[in-house]
């Protein structure tokens, strides 16, 4: 209660401070945006700073995600850990679990400062749910995509075909696509690190959190990577090893479908201007269930702050979800809105006109979902990725393969768990 009336009391000061530089409260906003992504996050926080005279904050570009979350880790150790940062759930895990971060759950919930009940379930449960560790609030979404279908229109009518709705319909129709000089599907080189999906829409999961156990070797995983593999055995898909993303292939028109994150529809509308490729999106065909990969990072908080940026840093947070700045997020980078009544809002409607494949990813909304978050958990995907690999490359049987992809996944997160002293 102490806290909630501090919280308070310092964002009643924050309201009324004047412009003297002395009450200025000033922090740092640690971030990997880049590019057109960049810019408007730029002008989202100027824009902030502007409504907001007694609060400055400066955004750093640390670089990539690892050069970001590399710094991070210097500065936890060295104490001088920014404000905020954006970060995937799955590495704020080791800062929670150091007691790094700050419990944003009073700050949410304050009758005065946080959000409404409106608000708050105007944001999507499994964009909230991911910032949850033991029923506490510890991020929210920053910059999310959803995985979608891209098909060449030209090609799917030139065959007379539809857009495929199911795995069936996918591999017939990449079936029909593929000649000698076309094949019907391109993947992502990260195919097996993204392949969470395809697990998931054969029914199954990655790991059971709760209960600690890796599933993804079981029959459903079984199913998916059998899928996966035999649409490339068999001639009428392939992976993107050289051009590293499916954006490659497909705007050169070498392959008629691909998979990918909308993160990376700048890029491929670029190239298909250039190219001249008559394209569009469609959501993901199911399988036995529909199932939607939504990914992207959080806004995370430090506690290493002061009282002072920390409430500062909390109406940073909230207006990241006011209508017209998520608005602006989901039109100008590659992101989507965070928000349902933003997806729903004049602006954004207007925009998807002639942009629409984002309508078509949170067409998703209903059954998206987030990867898992327990430490190191990178090690399942990369050894999910090890294993499709030895499928394709060394044609290793599918169970042998995810059963071993899933004892070392169990052994490097047993091994992180350690040095915790857990």
């Amino acid at each position: 209660m102490k806290k909630l009336v501090l919280l308070s009391l310092i964002f009643m000061f924050l309201l009324t401070s004047g412009t003297v530089s002395a009450d200025v409260v000033e922090f740092e906003f640690w971030h990997a945006m880049s590019g057109a992504n960049g810019e408007i996050l730029e002008e989202l926080v100027e824009q902030f700073n502007e409504e907001n005279d007694s609060i400055e904050i400066t955004p750093i570009f640390q670089g990539h995600y690892r050069d970001l979350f590399e710094k991070l880790s210097g500065a936890a150790q060295a104490n001088q850990l920014p404000t905020l940062t954006q970060i995937y759930p799955n590495r704020l895990t080791a800062y929670i679990m150091n007691d790094f971060v700050e419990d944003l759950t009073p700050y949410i919930f304050d009758e005065e400062i946080g959000f409404t009940t409106e608000e708050w379930e105007d944001i999507p449960e499994f964009f909230r749910n991911d910032g949850i560790w033991n029923d506490n609030h510890y991020s929210l979404p920053f910059n999310k995509g959803g995985y979608l279908m891209f098909y060449n229109k030209d090609m799917f009518e030139k065959h007379g075909l539809e857009v495929p709705g199911n795995w069936d319909e996918l591999k017939e129709k990449a079936k029909k696509l593929t000649n000698d000089d076309i094949k019907g599907i391109a993947f992502n080189q990260s195919v097996g690190i993204d392949s969470s999906f395809w697990v998931e829409q054969a029914g199954g999961e990655l790991i059971d959190e709760e209960n600690d156990k890796i599933k993804f070797n079981e029959k459903e995983g079984v199913k998916a990577y059998e899928f996966l593999t035999g649409l490339i055995n068999d001639g009428y898909a392939m992976i993107a090893e050289e051009d590293g993303y499916m954006s490659g292939p497909f705007v050169r028109e070498e392959v008629a479908i691909g998979f990918s994150s909308t993160s990376h529809l700048p890029y491929i509308k670029e190239a298909a201007e250039e190219y001249n490729v008559n394209w569009d999106t469609a959501v993901l065909p199911k399988g036995e269930r529909k199932a939607a990969l939504f990914s992207g990072t959080d806004i995370a908080m430090y506690n290493t702050s002061t009282e002072e940026q920390k409430a500062a840093a909390w109406e940073f947070i909230k207006y990241w979800f006011r209508e017209d700045v998520t608005v602006d997020w989901g039109t100008n980078s590659g992101y989507l809105p965070l928000t349902y009544s933003a997806a729903d809002s004049p602006d954004f409607v207007e925009y998807l006109e002639d942009n629409p494949a984002k309508g078509n990813a949170m067409k998703q909304f209903p059954y998206g979902y987030q990867d898992p978050k327990v430490l190191n958990g990178y090690s399942i995907h990369s050894n999910m990725q090890q294993a499709l690999e030895e499928i394709v490359k060394e044609n290793r049987d599918v169970q042998e393969a995810l059963d071993d992809a899933r004892d070392r996944a169990r052994q490097e997160l047993d091994e992180a768990m350690r040095a915790f002293g857990q």
